[in-house]
């Protein structure tokens, strides 16, 4: 009986250490779950920055990136946000990224609004108002731009550019003077020049009409135009 003991201990020793090495041997070495979101370099300069992470939902792993650099002004070390990354899904993609000025204006936002991995917004601020210049928007998510909004210095709407048959050429150009869309015209042939002109009722715009001849005319209203409100039609 005694050495029926022992053959059962030994059986029983041999089986927890067979299980034991066929764990150890199966874990995987390195977990991509496991590894820590990183500031991304290339959405914005990161030599010389203090980075600061937040972890907005607990994770463990940090979801905002704000990148500040130091500066001495008469002796005294300055401080401010030149980039701020943030990860909405928390899939470790940035998701909205901003640049920022020394006086904590804009600079330029990118936005990625279906977290495919492809900024479907971006926009450019004027250096000395801060206001929105230019915005270009990727309304149907096919990785290219199809919208182009243009701002005057005061951030106010100006034009809008359309490219409806995704050639990466405008073939639709609305035109807006205080923000009241007067006019849209229209390159229905994709040929690069206009072929018909639809006013808005009650506006009288002077449009500078983009052809092959003159590829640098912008679209834009001469300054001298005033728009009107176009008047409610008669019941």
């Amino acid at each position: 009986m005694a050495k029926l003991s022992k053959v059962v201990v030994i059986v029983a020793a041999a089986s927890l250490g067979a299980c034991k090495g066929k764990k150890e041997d199966t874990t995987p070495k390195n977990q991509v779950g496991m590894e820590v979101p990183k500031v991304d370099p290339t959405l914005c300069e990161t030599a010389g920055k203090n980075v600061v992470t937040y972890d907005l939902n607990k994770d463990n792993k940090p979801d905002v990136w704000r990148l500040y650099k130091t500066e001495d002004e008469g002796g005294t070390k300055i401080e401010f946000m030149t980039c701020k990354q943030v990860d909405f899904d928390h899939d470790g993609r940035k998701d909205w990224v901003v640049s920022y000025n020394r006086k904590g204006n804009a600079l330029s936002e990118k936005a990625d609004f279906d977290y495919d991995g492809k900024f479907d917004m971006s926009a450019v601020f004027d250096t000395k108002t801060g206001k929105v210049a230019e915005v270009e928007r990727d309304t149907d998510f096919d990785g290219k731009f199809d919208i182009k909004e243009i701002y005057d210095s005061a951030g106010v709407l100006q034009s809008v550019r359309r490219d409806r048959n995704g050639d990466n050429q405008p073939d639709q150009w609305e035109q807006y003077k205080e923000q009241i869309l007067i006019a849209i015209l229209y390159d229905d042939d994709f040929d690069g020049k206009v072929d018909r002109r639809e006013e808005i009722p009650g506006a009288t715009p002077k449009v500078e009409m983009p052809t092959t001849q003159d590829p640098t005319a912008t679209g834009n209203i001469t300054p001298d135009t005033k728009a009107t409100p176009a008047t409610a039609p008669k019941k």
